[in-house]
């Protein structure tokens, strides 16, 4: 019975670690952990759950079947992830955080969004990190203080004269028994004392040791360690009895035992050792302070007993680390200051705020700096500390046509002229007339002081400043329109230009970047506008118009400067009468010279581009060439010609003037016509002389069911199109080579679904009643 309790312990642990069955070849210490799949640690947690063990239980077997204290620790961590301990909080993540009395919806807002649950208990996860690991180390150099005891390995070398070497282990009688010497009592001896007592035995029997000159010699060091046993209980996530080295401490065991639950404490944590309190542990020392001598070592049946947390208080607002922190008793605000890592940058901590619940409901308490030592806190108290005011107290502004505008400090005295000269002085382009101060009122408006730039600068009448005074000095260009000109017509680069004094006609032009080739030089015209004066009287005039004539070199002449350009000048370049910008067209297809041609003069014509080319090949489909054309306003666009009338009458309404980028194709004889749509076969036939279009559309299976029959239309393969008429019969249209049929498919209309057709006798039903109402 025991032998098959114990197969089912294998079989469980087995299971936790990711193994579906029993192997008796399988070296637990080659499994990782970390990589088992979360379905097998799912089903490891199940089969502990099925089998009533503990996980204690279950991991005490694992540790006598040799698997390591790290793969232990590893799955303890995996088997508690879903619950997620290192955020645990005594107060519910569903439940909201209470409402905090005495505030405005907006400062309730600031004030609740800083104590969401996103707090958590300060220390809490300590025992959990991946990072920072307690867990007991076995290769440490044993403390000169260890105290031996039973189960501890004694290891004896002797060399010299003689050699030997013994292995020896501490009996339950606290003694080691060397061979030829007998038993020798160590139990509770220090190191020291222990191999001083040994070495005076040891000379029994080898004599030349000892003396002022010995010539054999004795080493004793300790081997491997007992382990200890050690107890723990209370609000900590996985009590029980733990095995460790006889080096742990009590963080050691704290961490083997993934630490306090989460109502259990980190500062009032009990050591017992023989019925009696040994130690009180304070795990914030070391969090805080970096103090580990709370961290005591531990012995052979020590409880480490975790009580629950007595006082938890929560911090919010400017503190370096917000969350939920444990407190005693007798600690107060200065002390819950210091766990929170002090005041952020931006604290008011001249001032904080403890929220507080009673018996009669809620209250507040505001305590000042001088009362943090005095004022204790208690269980579920919320302390608030806010911002300071982002207001200036000693502050001026200036902007503007100062070389460094910006803040300034303010102090009693400070002038406008001093603040100017802190500024680096006025820019050239300072407007020296006017300077506008915006300054606050005691009611937080504003009002405006005017003064004279150029007086305040002679010191003729300067102004005392006030704090978050802010002071405006304009450039004069602020206060004009940017002046510019602009060119346009046949130069290089036409637009707008800055205008500046002296600017001539030929310079503007340079601006421009000279002229076109298709410019004309002797004829070039400037608008301007009408002089204020002008604009101040009603007339139908808009413009002074001017022309001129240039060099189209642009090289001075004397009579040059003799008309210099006004601000917002418009200067019109025209192009000469008869220039015209070389243009082409293309022919490809079916003909003797195919290529591009120049268009050499106006009005030339298709027909014109035909004999150019040296007619048509043999080869020629003429009925199904194409021309296309891109324009500006309609963009690509293929037009429908009939090239053999064109051919027959050159120069007829259908010969069109040739166009720069015109495309004239004509194709090699086409032998199929295209049958598309809704038919039941579509695809192409080869073309049948005589054969109307029913024909072809019986050939590809004939009309589809949702053919539109008296929509058939036929696309011939210059671009026409022609349609079927249908007057009591249909006409079809005659089908020619190169054609594409095309039949059109009927509309698919939506079925009306149940609630419209519903709708709709409701609607009738209405009317109905209504109508019998009227003649009632």
């Amino acid at each position: 019975m025991q032998s098959n309790s114990l197969k089912l312990y294998f079989l469980l642990f087995f299971l936790m670690i990711g193994f579906f069955s029993f192997a008796q070849t399988q070296d637990i210490k080659s499994v990782d952990v970390k990589n088992l799949k979360e379905k097998d640690i799912n089903q490891a947690r199940q089969a502990l759950k099925d089998a009533g063990l503990t996980e204690q239980e279950a991991i005490e077997l694992a540790r006598q079947r040799g698997a390591t204290e790290q793969q232990i620790r590893e799955f303890r961590e995996r088997l508690r992830a879903p619950r997620d301990t290192s955020s645990v909080s005594p107060f519910s993540e569903s439940e909201d955080m209470e409402i905090i009395p005495g505030f405005t919806s907006d400062e309730l807002t600031e004030r609740k969004d800083s104590f969401e649950i996103k707090s958590k208990v300060f220390g809490a996860g300590f025992f959990n990190s991946r990072n920072l690991t307690f867990e007991p180390g076995v290769n440490i150099q044993t403390p000169k203080s260890y105290e031996i005891g039973i189960g501890d390995q004694i290891i004896i070398n002797i060399w010299g004269n003689s050699q030997n070497d013994y292995q020896l282990v501490v009996n339950r009688d606290g003694q080691i028994i060397i061979p030829d010497v007998g038993p020798v009592y160590i139990a509770g001896l220090k190191i020291e004392e222990a191999e001083a007592k040994i070495k005076q035995r040891l000379t029994s029997i080898y004599s030349d040791m000892g003396g002022s000159n010995p010539q054999t010699f004795a080493q004793i060091n300790l081997g491997q360690l007992r382990s200890i046993r050690v107890n723990i209980v209370g609000e900590v996530t996985s009590p029980g009895t733990y095995t460790l080295p006889v080096t742990s401490s009590v963080f050691n065991a704290l961490y083997l035992s993934a630490g306090p639950d989460s109502i259990g404490s980190l500062r009032n944590i009990k050591v017992i050792r023989d019925n009696e309190l040994f130690q009180e542990v304070d795990v914030y020392k070391f969090l805080v302070s970096g103090d580990p001598s709370d961290n005591v070592s531990l012995k052979d049946e020590d409880i480490i007993f975790v009580p629950p947390v007595d006082i938890q208080v929560k911090v919010a607002g400017e503190f370096r680390r917000n969350g939920i922190f444990e407190m005693k008793s007798d600690e107060s605000v200065e002390k819950l200051i210091r766990f929170a890592g002090g005041f952020s940058g931006n604290s008011f901590s001249s001032h904080v705020q403890i929220y507080r619940k009673t018996q009669k409901g809620n209250m507040i308490i505001d305590a000042s700096a001088e009362e943090y030592a005095n004022v204790l806190l208690q269980n579920g108290d919320s302390v608030y500390n806010g911002k300071v005011t982002d207001d200036f107290e000693n502050r001026v502004t200036i902007d503007g046509a100062v070389f460094r505008p910006g803040e300034y400090q303010w102090k009693e005295g400070l002038t406008l002229y001093d603040l100017i000269e802190k500024a680096g002085s006025l820019e050239k382009d300072a407007f020296q007339y006017r300077g506008l101060i915006a300054r606050e009122n005691p009611d937080k408006s504003t009002s405006s002081i005017s003064f004279d730039v150029e007086s305040v600068m002679n010191r003729q009448n300067n102004i005392v400043l006030q704090p978050e005074d802010s002071v405006l000095i304009k450039s004069h260009f602020d206060l004009m329109e940017e002046p510019y000109i602009t060119v346009a017509g046949e130069v290089l680069s036409p637009g707008e230009y800055h205008y500046s004094d002296g600017l001539t006609l030929s310079d503007a032009v340079f601006l421009a970047d000279g002229f076109t080739e298709g410019a004309d030089s002797t004829f070039i015209e400037v608008a301007r506008r009408l002089s204020h004066e002008e604009a101040a009287e009603l007339n139908d005039q808009l413009v002074h118009i001017f022309t001129f004539q240039l060099d189209r070199n642009l090289t001075l002449q004397p009579e040059d400067a003799s008309f210099t350009l006004h601000p917002f000048d418009q200067v019109s370049v025209r192009q000469a009468p008869g220039f015209r910008k070389a243009g082409k067209v293309t022919i490809n297809g079916e003909v003797k010279y195919a290529g591009s041609y120049a268009i050499s003069k106006r009005g030339q014509r298709i027909s014109d581009l035909l004999e150019m080319s040296g007619g048509v090949t043999s080869h020629a489909f003429v009925e199904g060439a194409t021309f296309t054309r891109t324009t500006a306003l309609l963009g690509h666009e293929n037009i429908a010609i009939d090239l053999n009338e064109i051919a027959l009458d050159p120069g007829s309404r259908t010969d069109l003037i040739l166009r720069d980028g015109d495309v004239l194709y004509i194709p090699e004889y086409i032998q199929t016509v295209k049958v598309s749509g809704s038919v039941q076969n579509p695809f192409s036939l080869t073309y049948q002389k005589g054969k109307n279009l029913t024909w072809y559309i019986e050939k590809s299976g004939g009309f589809a069911t949702d053919a539109m029959k008296r929509k058939v239309y036929i696309r011939y393969a210059n671009g026409e199109t022609a349609a079927t008429h249908s007057f009591f019969v249909k006409d079809y249209p005659p089908v020619e080579p190169g054609s594409e049929i095309i039949v059109p498919a009927k509309e698919q209309k939506e079925a009306m679904s149940t609630g419209q057709w519903l709708a709709i006798a409701s609607t009738f039903s209405s009317i109905a009643v209504a109508i019998a109402a009227i003649f009632r």
